[in-house]
């Protein structure tokens, strides 16, 4: 399970600018670790990172292809920190295939509510997953804020 703090060479993720979104490009060394970056990377945008140990919630997703893969798991992972009002100390993707998604999230309460950023959901808009033939993945998914 990734806590987020990867060295940069490894896997990563940063913020975009975009005119109306916010967008977040990151890598890693596999799909999972690419998409758990992307996970920590919304994370961050919503102030939501905790530490501890955590509580578990699991998120699975299906979807036609990768690109559907990774807007259905930001949504759900959006989804759970908004209606449980939680943090997230720890981020575990088990499985990404070409259907379907398998995490689990290590959650811990919120002190307060985050004030700022509010994301609506991820979009399809400059939606990108590539996939090198060593498996090194990086992605790039906007936010509707």
């Amino acid at each position: 399970m990734s806590d987020g703090h990867e060295p940069l060479a490894q896997a990563g993720h940063e913020l975009l600018e975009h005119t109306a979104d916010l967008g977040i490009r990151a890598w890693g060394p596999t799909p999972e670790r690419a998409f758990e970056q992307a996970a920590w990377g919304v994370v961050d945008l919503l102030d939501s990172a905790r530490t501890g140990v955590g509580e578990s919630r699991a998120i699975a997703v299906r979807s036609n292809d990768r690109l559907g893969l990774l807007v259905e798991f930001l949504n759900e992972l959006v989804f759970l920190l908004d209606t449980e009002d939680v943090g997230v100390t720890a981020i575990g993707v088990r499985r990404v295939t070409n259907a379907d998604l398998d995490a689990e999230i290590m959650v811990a309460p919120r002190a307060r509510r985050p004030e700022g950023i509010v994301v609506k959901a991820a979009t399809y808009h400059g939606l990108a997953v590539a996939v090198s033939p060593e498996a090194w993945t990086e992605v790039r998914v906007y936010l509707d804020v």
